[in-house]
């Protein structure tokens, strides 16, 4: 029968084929190299090995690849002699490579199979070539995309200590301001005539590239079906196995161990919203009738001890709430192998010897702080999220909130938000409309920052503007502070700066200790704002209540290695107050999503919908699975378990505590005097709708110089904060001028 039989000729591999399997093997094996190296030297500043022995062997097999399309152009059989010798001869410097790179990765044995499924994904990503005519312009192409994917995992990494995931497309705005105070214009430059050239270049090769026969053997499309087939089934095996491991908090390692490309895919498909089982009504249901029975109790008796004491739900009696996150904060004495001429963190020691302290586990390791924040201010686990996620972007720029903010508005309270970092970096700005805060006072609304060597604003700022908080209404506060002076990177070179707390006694490598040197002489300014904080609690006449704790452990080189013998899932809390807290709670482990129902369950007032679940299921045995419901309900679901009362409206947030405002406008010869109030350096005046370059003076006094010609026309004046992407915060009243030649 003609039509079982098969064209053989069509399955014969021909030179062109063989060809273009072995180009597409080797290019794909190059790539893998080169991102998963660079996804390595990102978590580190010199890597485990030096960074020369990498670039070395990526030289060599960059070379091996110019010598295979040298060998295939020329087609000659004493070429291929000739290539074979050289690669002979170069086996041991290949094997060599081979093996630095490895310990470069600093894998578990069991884990380089992850590593094979890496390649294989490549290679299925580079396959599709094979079907199409213009070959070198698709593979071209795709190598440019995985590898300028991995450059900025690169510098992700550096520059928050975890690497790039699919969630961050979010915040590409945020990642694209950055990157000139992290580069400098200089490196923007270079980059932008980079991707300019790349560009040009892959448009050349578009037209250029000539048409290749699509199909060079039906062989070759055996070999890409049967390649999809053996990765995905490969996969499977490793998933059954447990060899791909997963650290929602650890994404350092999680990176590592599976392979930067599929840990980046990974990342995308957790994204994904999928349904937990048993997700229905009357699961919801039932556990909200469980939590009520719980609470029930508890809360008949705090009506009680209202009515006795004749203190109202709004009453300014209650205590102030203060939360305190303190960026890359963690014990410095926990790492092995290292000394100091000085305590650190005296004050923070003496929190933890004499008041309530404990470890909390925190959503993210290395950096990530807007993960910690969303889950200490709203009792959401991230766990049940994707890798990576900042809901300040992907939940809360869209939907409201139950929080701590909105817990304790309803109760009375003036809620504020403090950072000393830019307004909208990590949407805060908008997030916290969604979280029900009154307030927020970012670094555009501070005056006199300091600044670190890295540029980072010193905490010291952060005491004057809580106490603004506390005297801007007359009943009780929650003031949620976040720090960022402890933020990475860490320099390498820190010798050159002479900073009071010494490394002593170390056996560790110059670079790590220059981290470390650098690291504990800015957490200990931070201690001391700790200790101002406390300083200023034991002024107040007023009750309150501080908790102070670390968002995450820092990004130090020696701790990515997980060296050192510390614990970086945790990090320290210590809860201090200026009144006696009629508590059993001594501290002791406990998570980030769940500091809210500790705080204010100290505090003595309400708790929110979130609060309330830790409190009533956190010692049963589905505690996690009913969270996972409750949470994919509120976030995702039906909304069963909120009842409508609970259900939270956006607040109009109020950037600053105080007006910035103009009061008068003068003309001086070619400059415009601005009189007002509360201006800082993030004060800029617009006239007629168009920026000016704004000089301040001090914070009553704005000037702006203008050629004569514009002096003739000046109508409306008005002061913007400007924050990151130079977008606007607030704005003050405006003054209208017409000033006219005679």
């Amino acid at each position: 029968m003609k039509f079982l039989k098969l064209n053989k000729t069509k399955f014969k591999p021909t030179k062109n084929s063989i060809k273009e399997l072995i180009l597409l093997i080797y290019i794909s094996f190059i790539i893998f190299i080169v991102t998963e190296s660079m996804s390595a030297i990102g978590t580190t500043s010199y890597g485990y090995i030096q960074k020369s022995s990498i670039y070395l062997g990526i030289s060599v097999i960059i070379a091996l690849l110019g010598m295979i399309i040298f060998l295939f152009k020329k087609d000659k059989k004493n070429y291929y002699i000739g290539g074979f010798i050289v690669f002979f001869f170069m086996i041991p410097l290949i094997k060599y490579t081979w093996d630095k790179f490895f310990v470069f990765l600093d894998i578990p044995q069991e884990n380089i199979w992850c590593l094979v499924l890496d390649y294989l994904i490549i290679l299925l990503m580079l396959s599709p070539a094979i079907f199409l005519k213009k070959k070198v312009f698709y593979t071209v192409l795709i190598s440019a995309i995985l590898m300028i994917l991995s450059l900025c995992n690169y510098f992700v990494s550096i520059f928050r200590g975890i690497p790039l995931a699919y969630s961050d497309i979010y915040c590409i705005g945020d990642a694209l301001s950055l990157t000139k105070n992290f580069l400098g214009d200089n490196s923007i430059i270079f980059i932008s005539i980079g991707l300019v050239i790349l560009f040009v270049f892959l448009v050349i090769l578009f037209i250029k590239d000539k048409k290749d026969i699509r199909i060079t053997s039906n062989l070759n499309i055996i070999f890409v079906v049967a390649l999809a087939i053996g990765t995905y089934s490969y996969y499977l095996n490793l998933i059954n196995n447990k060899t791909l491991i997963y650290y929602s908090a650890n994404m350092v390692k999680t990176y590592r161990y599976n392979g930067y490309v599929y840990s980046t895919l990974e990342s995308g498909l957790r994204f994904i919203r999928f349904k937990p089982n048993n997700y229905n009504k009357d699961s919801i249901m039932a556990i909200r009738k469980q939590v009520d029975s719980s609470t029930r109790s508890s809360k008949e008796m705090a009506v009680a001890s209202t009515k006795s004491t004749n203190i109202s739900d709004n009453s300014s009696n209650k205590p102030n709430i203060i939360f305190v996150q303190l960026e890359g904060f963690m014990d410095p004495r926990t790492i092995n192998g290292v000394m100091y001429n000085t305590d650190p963190i005296p004050n923070f020691r003496k929190l933890q010897k004499n008041g309530i302290s404990g470890k909390m586990k925190s959503p993210s390791i290395g950096g990530g702080t807007a993960r910690t924040e969303f889950e200490v201010m709203t009792g959401i686990d991230l766990e049940f999220l994707t890798d990576g996620e900042v809901p300040h972007y992907t939940i809360l720029g869209h939907e409201t909130l139950n929080s701590v903010a909105s817990t304790l508005k309803k109760q009375g309270y003036s809620t504020h938000a403090i950072h000393n970092n830019q307004g909208n970096f990590y949407n805060r700005n908008k997030a916290y409309s969604s979280l029900s805060y009154d307030t927020y006072t970012s670094v555009e609304y501070m005056d006199n920052v300091e600044r670190t060597e890295t540029n980072w604003a010193k905490d010291t700022v952060l005491t004057k503007y809580i106490k603004e908080c506390l005297e801007s209404s007359e009943g009780s506060d929650l003031v949620f502070t976040i720090s960022v002076e402890g933020h990475s990177p860490y320099p390498t070179d820190s010798d050159k700066y002479d900073f009071p707390i010494k490394v002593v006694n170390s056996k560790l490598k110059e670079s790590d200790q220059n981290q470390i040197y650098y690291y504990i002489n800015k957490i200990h300014e931070s201690d001391e704002f700790i200790g101002d904080v406390v300083d200023l609690v034991d002024s107040l006449d007023e009750d309150t209540i501080v908790v102070f704790y670390g968002d995450h452990t820092p990004a130090l080189d020696l701790l990515n290695r997980d060296e050192g013998n510390v614990d970086r899932t945790t990090t320290p809390y210590a809860i201090y107050s200026n009144f006696d807290l009629d508590t059993d709670f001594k501290g002791g482990d406990i998570s980030a999503y769940q500091m809210s129902t500790i705080m204010l369950s100290l505090a003595g007032v309400d708790l929110g919908p979130m609060e309330n679940v830790h409190k009533a299921l956190s010692s049963k045995k589905d505690y996690k699975k009913d969270l996972e419901l409750i949470q994919y309900d509120i976030l995702f679901g039906e909304d069963y378990y909120l009842n409508e009362d609970e259900k939270t409206k956006a607040s109009n947030l109020k950037m600053g505590t105080k007006n910035i405002k103009i009061e008068s406008v003068s003309l001086q010869d070619n400059q415009i005097c601005i009189k007002g109030k509360n201006f800082t350096r993030k004060s800029v005046a617009f006239i007629n709708g168009k920026e000016k370059n704004t000089l301040y003076v001090d914070k009553n006094t704005l000037r702006v110089y203008c050629d004569k010609d514009e002096m003739d026309d000046i109508n409306d004046i008005v002061v913007k904060q400007i924050g990151l992407h130079d977008i606007p915060l607030s704005q003050t009243n405006t003054i209208k001028l017409n000033i006219n030649k005679d």
